[in-house]
């Protein structure tokens, strides 16, 4: 009986197109079969459609006036389409602009090469002073003049060059990170919001849904990799002060997140209606079912950026935040715990006496060169892998160019704000290079003119200098001072 009532609804138009359950339903108990109200029901509704489009939704690209029109209709949970080769062809797949305009898709490639740019620079400039001073001593072995008698000054002059540019790569490094850790914590609010609406992103039709949310996976795991690499230099060259390295703790939290969101497969419950309401009458005033067309094809290539983020970027992104975090957190653990003597009292309980003096024989002998030789085989072997991610996501950033779902003609205020939203640090790092980091102190931090005032407050308040930042050198070093004291006792 139930069956019967349902074979008679689906010649109804305004039961079969009032949503994709009744789509779905009248296929799964009727099928394509030609000459069935049902199929006659949808060949109409295509048809009348494709003789006067809505330009919004599209589609009709291969349509030629014909009669027939055969369609399939997928009910999957993880699949859901409807899906007929003439009909939908040309059905919109755009991204909304908001997180995948052309201003905001250019920020994010800003974004990412700026960080490997200011890698690759301090990288050379490391390698560069090796080389000076390899250079120095091979001219010293040979005991050929030294520079200042053979009065050149070459030599340091690209020393100082070099000193001066690596000051500044820090400094505009630092300011890099926070404003690219506001920036992405922004962009994945963003997200998080889209994703708990009802209708995510605004998406009227499945492609242009699968479109942003392949684009939001994107957008997360642009927020993962350059923080987490902003993260690993900045530790490398002892500047991970507390304030930078928390909002880079929150901004990989907050794209973790919106990356766990973003991998989960869209649904047609997540479509927006379109505010149009001259449908067809043989659609029963509903759009038309060209909305949930789906092109298997080009949802793969959607698809595999995606699973490419979530399954190789993403573990490699963690493993590096992961070894950041001990990095950082550790020099405090070793203010505050005495590890030696913990060690030592540990090692008394579980009967392993003498675990120390094996591990000092273990240290002294081959193999201890080599243990020693790990944290220079660690940093090149997340710093190769950082190149080919790097590569790998620009590759993920232009598969969306191929596939044309970003519109690079919808260029707006919003968009044009989004792209010189790094404009700031670029053209401090230009000012700084150019003019030299002495005007630029003195522009931020002018000299007060009460210098007698000064000097006397100086000398009142000389104690309460403030400290730097502590750093991991500082707590090895004060660690070996003691160690070196309690020898001597």
């Amino acid at each position: 009986m139930a069956n019967h009532t349902l074979l008679s609804l689906c010649g109804d138009p305004k039961f079969v197109f009032q949503s994709f359950g009744n789509l779905g339903n009248c296929y799964n108990a009727i099928g394509d079969t030609s000459g069935s109200d049902f199929t006659k029901v949808v060949e109409t509704c295509l048809t009348d459609y494709c003789k006067d489009p809505y330009p919004n939704l599209g589609g009709c690209g291969n349509w030629r006036d014909t009669a027939s029109l055969s369609f399939v209709v997928n009910t999957t949970r993880d699949n859901q389409y409807f899906f007929n080769n003439a009909t939908c062809a040309g059905v919109s797949n755009g991204v909304n602009t908001d997180i995948g305009g052309p201003g905001v898709f250019v920020s994010y490639l800003m974004q990412l090469g700026l960080i490997f740019y200011f890698w690759i620079l301090l990288r050379a400039f490391r390698l560069c002073q090796l080389l000076i001073a390899f250079c120095t001593r091979r001219k010293q072995r040979r005991g050929a003049p030294s520079t200042k008698q053979a009065g050149g000054t070459i030599i340091p002059r690209i020393r100082h060059f070099l000193n001066q540019h690596d000051r500044i790569a820090r400094v505009i490094l630092v300011e890099f990170q926070e404003a690219q850790c506001f920036f992405m914590m922004a962009s994945q609010a963003a997200i998080l919001l889209a994703k708990k609406s009802s209708s995510i992103f605004e998406s009227n039709t499945m492609p242009s849904l699968w479109a942003n949310n392949g684009i939001a996976g994107i957008v997360s795991s642009a927020g993962i990799l350059p923080v987490v690499m902003g993260m690993w230099s900045l530790h490398k060259m002892h500047t991970a002060e507390p304030w930078i390295f928390a909002l880079s703790v929150a901004s990989v939290i907050v794209s973790e997140v919106a990356l766990y969101w973003a991998h989960e497969t869209p649904s047609v419950d997540q479509l927006s209606a379109f505010d149009y309401d001259r449908w067809p009458q043989s659609c029963g005033g509903y759009a038309p079912p060209l909305i949930y067309c789906t092109d298997q094809k080009e949802n793969y290539y959607l698809r595999v950026p995606l699973a490419f983020v979530w399954q190789v970027l993403n573990p490699y992104c963690l493993a590096v935040f992961v070894l950041n975090a001990i990095f950082w957190a550790w020099p405090y653990v070793v203010m505050l715990v005495d590890s030696e003597g913990l060690c030592q009292r540990t090692f008394v309980r579980l009967g392993l006496r003498s675990f120390q003096s094996k591990v000092r024989r273990l240290l002294a002998s081959t193999w201890g060169i080599w243990i020693n030789r790990l944290p220079s085989l660690l940093t090149f072997g997340v710093e190769s892998l950082f190149l080919v991610a790097v590569v790998l996501e620009a590759v993920c950033f232009g598969e969306f160019e191929y596939l044309k779902v970003i519109d690079f003609s919808a260029w707006g205020f919003g968009q044009i704000v989004a792209m010189t939203i790094w404009f700031p640090v670029v053209s401090k790092y230009a000012y700084l290079v150019f003019f030299g980091t002495e005007s630029y102190s003195r522009a931020r931090m002018p000299e007060s003119d009460d210098t007698e005032k000064d000097k006397k407050e100086t000398n009142i308040n000389a104690n309460d200098v403030e400290t730097p930042p502590l750093q991991s050198s500082d707590v090895i070093e004060h660690k070996a001072q003691d160690g070196h004291e309690a020898g001597q006792r």
